[in-house]
């Protein structure tokens, strides 16, 4: 259903989801996630790889953006999301709503958009409680 690797070269959180979903899966991929931010221990950016997975229902869709928001919380990152079809692209872009997180059709595009400096990310400014 998931997977997670973080790879410390880049300081980028790898995280690919696959199937149809139901809301009790959701849980598990927040305890992973939660796992490798504590490994991690610093500011990260995340790309989700979603190619393999399809439009979820409603309520999966509400709580994977729970999971979305708290771990934008724990960053000042960036963190794209890669989709497999325009649908998907269109349930994420109404779902995920976050000023440092973007959509993208392919992998090279987010991880163009994850090399530029931030200043050229095009995100925009947030007020964040990290020190």
């Amino acid at each position: 259903m998931f997977h997670i690797t973080h790879d410390p070269r880049t300081n980028v959180l790898r995280i690919t989801v696959k199937g149809f979903w139901n809301p009790a899966d959701v849980p598990e991929l927040a305890k992973g996630i939660d796992a490798s931010l504590r490994e991690i221990g610093d500011d990260f950016d995340a790309i989700v790889e979603s190619f393999d997975f399809p439009v979820q229902a409603n309520d999966v869709a509400d709580l994977l953006t729970a999971v979305m928001r708290g771990g934008m919380a724990r960053t000042s990152g960036r963190a794209a999301v890669v989709v497999g079809s325009l649908l998907n692209r269109a349930q994420a872009e109404r779902t995920l709503v976050h000023p440092r997180v973007r959509i993208f059709m392919t992998m090279e595009e987010a991880e163009a958009w994850l090399a530029l400096p931030a200043q050229d990310a095009d995100i925009s400014p947030i007020s964040s409680s990290r020190t």
